[in-house]
C-alpha cells in the first residue's frame, strides 16, 4: 500500500494521498513540493513504481524485497544523490495461543522470547528501509510500525515539520524507533530481576532454559542495534551534504548517544545472566551437598544398628543374654540409645543444620535485587 504526505511550499498545505491518487502522484511529482512516501507490505509492482518515479538503484530496490538486512547506510551519488538507510527496532507482541502456534509460520516475523516464573514477553524486530534525497523521504516496511505511525500522524497535522526538510522528518522517525527500544529493555530488566530472585528459591532446570533463552534474545538485540550506532554516526557526519543539512546533523548524534545507552543496558543484562548461571550452578551444587550430607548422617546413624543386627544374626550355639530382661535392655541400648546419642552429638556439632535458602523477603534477608 502506497500513501504520500505532500507539502506545497508556496501554500504550506499538506495533502494526504493514498491508493490510485498516490500512485499517480508518484509517477508525476509536483514541482516545488516536499514529499514523504510510505510503502507498507510492498509488492514488486509498487517497487517498480518507485524505480520509475525516483530511479533508485536496482540493488537498493532488491533489498526492499527481502527484509533481512543488517543496519547500514549506503550513499548513491549522481545528479540526484540520495541515501539508502536500513534501521531496526524491537517491540513487544501480545502473548497468545495463536502466536505460540504460528511462531514458525512464514507470515509471522521471527519471535524472541524472554520469560520468568511470573511473566512471559514475546519480542519481534521491525525493519524499516528509507531513501533520503533532495525534497523527498521514502520509507518501506513490511510490518505495522507504531513508531512510524506516530510520526506520520504528527507530520500530517504539523506542516512545519515537513517544511524543515525530509532529513528532519527522518530524524524524527529514527528517534522514535530508537526510543521504542527503551520500554522493551525495561520489561527485560524486570524479568532479569525476577529470574535472579527465583534462583535463590528452589532452582530448577527450567530456570536454566529461561536463562539461555534470555541470553539469545539479548545477543540478537545487540547484533542488530550495535551496528545501528554507526549508521547514526555516519548520518551525523553527512551534515552539510546534499541529503543532510548542517542544522539536522547534530540531532543524529543525539540518537547515537541513545543507542549507546541501549548497548550498555544490553551488556549489563548479559553480565547479569552470566551471574545467574553461576548462581544456578552454585545453588544446584549446594542442594546436592545438602542431600549427600543428610544421607551420610543417616548411614552413620544406622551403621551400629546394622553391625549389631548382623552380629546377633549369626548362628551362635548359645545366644547371649538368655535372660528376657537383659535381652530387652540390650536391644534398647543397641537400637535406641546408641543411635539417639549419635543423633544428638551430630546435632550439637551443627552437622544437621540446613543450608537451604530462606523464604524471607529481600528486605528481611538483606538481599535486594540489582537495578540497572
Amino acid at each position: 500500500m502506497i500513501r504520500i504526505l505532500e507539502l506545497t511550499q508556496s501554500t504550506q498545505a499538506i495533502r494526504d494521498l493514498s491508493g490510485d491518487a498516490a500512485k499517480a502522484a508518484l509517477l508525476s511529482p509536483t514541482p516545488g513540493t516536499v514529499r514523504w512516501v510510505d510503502i507498507s507490505k510492498q509488492t514488486a509492482e509498487e517497487l517498480d513504481l518507485l524505480a520509475q518515479g525516483f530511479r533508485f538503484h536496482p540493488l537498493a530496490l532488491e533489498d526492499c524485497l527481502h527484509f533481512d538486512q543488517r543496519p547500514k547506510l549506503e550513499e548513491y551519488a549522481g545528479t540526484s544523490p540520495y541515501l539508502f538507510i536500513v534501521t531496526h527496532n524491537f517491540t513487544v507482541l501480545p502473548t497468545s495461543t495463536s502466536l505460540l502456534s504460528d511462531e514458525n509460520s512464514l507470515h509471522v516475523p521471527r519471535i524472541l522470547w524472554a520469560e520468568s516464573r511470573e511473566q512471559t514477553v514475546a519480542l519481534t524486530m521491525l525493519e524499516t528501509h528509507a531513501f533520503l534525497g533532495l525534497g523527498y523521504l521514502v520509507t518501506v516496511h513490511d510490518q505495522h510500525s507504531p513508531a512510524l505511525e506516530q510520526i506520520w500522524n504528527r507530520v500530517k497535522h504539523d506542516p512545519q515539520l515537513l517544511l524543515r526538510g525530509p532529513d528532519f522528518v527522518y530524524y524524527l522517525l529514527a528517534d522514535a524507533k530508537c526510543d521504542a527500544n527503551f520500554p522493551v529493555l525495561e520489561q527485560l530488566g524486570e524479568i532479569l530481576d525476577e529470574m535472579e530472585e527465583s534462583l535463590f528459591d528452589n532452582p530448577s532446570r527450567t530456570d536454566l532454559h529461561r536463562i539461555y533463552s534470555m541470553r539469545k534474545t539479548l545477543v540478537s538485540m545487540r547484533r542488530v542495534l550495535s551496528p545501528q550506532r554507526d549508521v547514526m554516526g555516519n548520518l551525523a557526519r553527512h551534515g552539510g551534504s546534499a541529503c543532510v543539512s548542517e542544522k539536522t546533523a547534530p540531532y543524529f548524534r543525539d540518537i547515537y548517544d541513545h543507542l549507546t545507552r541501549i548497548h550498555e543496558s544490553i551488556e549489563a543484562g548479559r553480565d547479569l545472566l552470566g551471574n545467574c548461571v553461576d548462581a544456578y550452578m552454585s545453588a544446584v551444587g549446594q542442594r546436592t551437598n545438602e542431600i549427600m550430607k543428610q544421607l551420610t548422617i543417616l548411614s552413620a546413624v544406622l551403621l551400629p544398628v546394622t553391625f549389631l543386627s548382623g552380629l546377633f544374626g549369626m548362628n551362635f550355639e548359645m545366644m547371649p543374654f538368655r535372660s528376657p530382661i537383659a535381652f530387652t535392655l540390650a536391644l534398647l541400648l543397641m537400637f535406641g540409645i546408641i543411635p539417639g546419642v549419635m543423633f544428638l552429638w551430630f546435632r550439637r556439632k551443627g552437622w544437621l543444620a540446613s543450608d537451604a535458602p530462606s523464604t524471607a523477603s529481600p528486605r528481611e534477608t538483606g538481599r535486594h535485587p540489582v537495578r540497572k
